[in-house]
């Protein structure tokens, strides 16, 4: 069942207290995951998307909503060089601009459409692009996700492996939090799928965003795949 639009805001903002809490004993100088960023450069991308967010009345829309996460996700290395300038330009905080976004989402129906880099969006699915990059960014620097945050996080993500590669040949499994089937393939209908991966939460994240590779998490035993269709790393990631 897809989450209210309450239950995306109290995401939201138990993921941004960690993140927020996390970056403060934080070298601002320091590297991340996020190639190329340091610290303050993660820190100023997210306050600026944070900005964007509250932004609701100058950025509201008399169109129809042009989509969610896999929308998204679809257009976000198109606009890769503008991000990677604009994170670099300039030095604000998450931290000065949480109550503000929150605020909006509060003050807004999740069904306000709104314009944004990516294309027009609802605000509730604007709120959902946060999460998401809140929980990414998060462990980018080593900042534990919120298990809230964490569990809307994975399932997004999984609906969006699912609909960018349909079919049932594939049950893909993240345990507690979602399973979804996918990939072309004869279809599977009872009994254990004859392929199966299997992988935690962060793990899951990570390999979505483009921050581990699918070979080394196999290796090391975080992603169990059995299955001659099983091996995924020609699907992710996802937000690269």
């Amino acid at each position: 069942m897809a989450a209210s639009y309450g239950e995306v805001r109290d995401a939201l903002a138990a993921q941004l207290e960690v993140f927020v809490e996390g970056l403060e004993s934080l070298d601002p100088d320091g590297p991340t995951d996020c190639e190329g960023w340091t610290v303050a450069d993660l820190d100023n991308h997210m306050a600026g998307n944070l900005q964007g967010l509250a932004a609701v009345e100058q950025r509201r829309v008399d169109r129809p909503a042009g989509g969610g996460v896999t929308a998204w996700a679809g257009e976000l290395e198109a606009h890769m060089d503008l991000v990677d300038e604009e994170a670099r330009s300039a030095r604000l905080r998450s931290k000065d601009q949480v109550a503000a976004a929150l605020q909006a989402l509060d003050s807004h129906g999740g069904d306000t459409v709104v314009h944004q880099l990516t294309g027009d969006h609802t605000l509730r699915d604007a709120a959902i692009f946060r999460v998401i990059e809140a929980v990414v960014h998060g462990l980018d620097v080593g900042i534990r996700p919120d298990p809230k945050a964490l569990k809307l996080v994975v399932r997004e993500l999984a609906g969006t492996l699912a609909e960018r590669h349909p079919g049932r040949s594939v049950e893909v499994r993240v345990p507690p939090y979602a399973a979804v089937q996918c990939v072309a393939g004869p279809r599977h209908t009872r009994g254990t799928p004859p392929n199966v991966v299997e992988t935690d939460g962060v793990t899951f994240v990570r390999l979505a965003a483009g921050r581990e590779r699918w070979t080394d998490a196999v290796a090391d035993g975080r992603v169990r795949a059995s299955g001659e269709r099983s091996d995924l790393s020609g699907l992710l990631p996802l937000l690269a």
